[in-house]
């Protein structure tokens, strides 16, 4: 797993979140778009949970610059920027999930024990 938000308190409840999951072990984080597409492409994660709002950038440039190399990991937005144009490009770029960081926190382990199916 590896945990992008360019917060810093949101990265740590994340991590506290996934913890709780022993499938769940936290390879890597980044707060921008850059030190992301590094990690990502290095650790080769199996899932990323990805805000779209990141330092100077969004997750946007980020799903587009790895998900071409890195096929089997599944990407998970997760954010307060809602919008159907926001979603519609995440999921084009190649976004396993979209959720709202203000009600949908709770759905990521489930995802990732996978008992959900992608929604697209």
């Amino acid at each position: 797993m590896f945990l992008v938000d360019d917060s810093a308190p949101i990265r740590e409840r994340l991590k506290e979140l996934l913890g709780q999951s022993p499938q769940v072990q936290i390879v890597g984080e980044a707060g921008s778009a850059a030190d992301a597409v590094q990690g990502i492409l290095t650790t080769r994660p199996r899932f990323v949970v990805l805000d779209y709002k990141l330092e100077q950038s969004t997750g946007l440039d980020v799903l587009r610059s790895v998900v071409g190399i890195t096929r089997e990991t599944v990407f998970i937005v997760l954010t307060n920027h809602v919008t159907a144009a926001v979603k519609a490009a995440c999921t084009s770029a190649g976004a396993h999930y979209f959720l709202d960081k203000s009600s949908e926190f709770d759905r990521l382990n489930g995802i990732i024990a996978g008992a959900h199916t992608p929604h697209r």
